[in-house]
């Protein structure tokens, strides 16, 4: 199989990828891999997160099967304490603490519900990487959210998420419908590291969303932008207008429907990928049950995608010499593909001074 093609290369590590949600790091010590990488996540008596590589540097026992004793976390194997910069600060029966009996400590950053972990070099860790929502937290937007484990890599969830004509096909109960089937998409990038896909749908019936939360009194425009930041951020903008309406961003702010619903996707090894997701919606704000509605119907409409994302990534392991025919609708997913390759080909210098973390330390003392 042609990696660069069809097949998950090598991992992108300097972003912000999300580790879990806010409510996931407490008191408690959270072990979650991400990238292929130990982590162990917990919250400081502060109440700040940390991450530190969940496996001690003596023999490589996993730190999340000890315990907390304070801020600093205590071996399960032979008790060395390390704090939450990762420096070991005890070694039981002996004086000294080797100099190199550490672990990496990754940067964090809280947002959105989430907490974040920079993979790569922490000197390059910055927040304006992570993605600016404006509607996140504002009046008059609700919020639903979720979480799922895909046994499908980030590249073949990242052509879904790049790629709106398979809604007519794949969700015809929730967001797509027959009326948008020959609808041509249009790809474009946005600054050096944003790809969008969309079209509008014009003069066509609701689809069964709408349908349930704003039912118009005759045809709609409907949109669907679907916008895709490397290495690891997806956003779907959907919405309709009565037919006629202007094509504006006034209009599509004051439409009757309007979702915004977004993917921070990590993943856990090259076959597995989490996937956090929260819809921001201009309707029904604070209304609980259209929230707990919302979150069983994303549910069942990401459910569609992992179906078939799984047995995608089932066929690729079944044929690793076949490559896909592309089609016209393809466009952003092989214009995505390149951009991902051409990352990884520039981010390859950095990779040795990004992970420090991953060589053997010398604990002689």
């Amino acid at each position: 199989m042609n990696r660069t093609e069809t097949g998950q290369g090598p991992f992108l590590r300097q972003a912000w990828y999300a580790a879990a949600s806010s409510d996931e790091v407490g008191a408690g010590l959270l072990a979650r891999t991400l990238l292929n990488e130990p982590v162990l996540l917990y919250r400081l008596e502060s109440g700040e997160p940390v991450a530190l590589l969940d496996r001690c540097a003596h023999r490589f026992a996993p730190l999340s099967l000890g315990r907390r004793c304070g801020d600093e976390v205590v071996c399960p194997y032979h008790g060395m304490r390390y704090g939450p910069d990762g420096v070991c600060t005890q070694v039981p029966g002996q004086a000294t603490v080797p100099a190199r009996a550490r672990v990496h400590r990754y940067p964090t950053l809280e947002r959105y519900g989430l907490v974040f972990v920079w993979m790569g070099d922490p000197a390059r860790a910055d927040a304006r990487h992570l993605v600016s929502i404006a509607q996140y937290g504002q009046a008059g937007w609700g919020l639903s959210r979720g979480h799922a484990l895909f046994h499908a890599c980030l590249d073949n969830i990242l052509d879904n998420l790049i790629d709106p004509a398979h809604t007519t096909y794949v969700h015809p109960r929730t967001i797509g419908s027959d009326a948008g089937a020959d609808v041509a998409v249009q790809a474009e990038l946005e600054g050096a590291d944003t790809l969008v896909c969309g079209r509008w749908v014009n003069d066509a019936p609701a689809v069964p969303m709408v349908q349930r939360f704003a039912p118009p009194d005759g045809p709609v425009d409907r949109w669907q932008f679907y916008r895709v930041r490397l290495p690891c951020t997806s956003w779907v903008d959907f919405g309709s207008l009565p037919a006629g309406s202007p094509h504006t961003p006034e209009a599509m702010d004051a439409a009757p429907y309007r979702v915004i619903s977004y993917a921070f996707l990590t993943p856990q090894d090259a076959e597995h990928t989490h996937y956090f997701s929260f819809q921001l919606r201009n309707f029904a704000a604070d209304d609980g049950a259209v929230t707990a509605e919302f979150n069983a119907l994303y549910r069942a409409t990401f459910d569609e995608d992992r179906v078939l994302l799984e047995a995608i990534q089932r066929e690729e392991r079944r044929a690793p010499g076949t490559a896909p025919t592309r089609i016209a609708s393809d466009a952003g997913v092989a214009r995505l593909r390149r951009m991902a390759h051409a990352w990884r080909e520039a981010e390859q210098p950095h990779a040795t001074a990004a992970a420090p973390h991953q060589r053997t330390p010398d604990l002689g003392g």
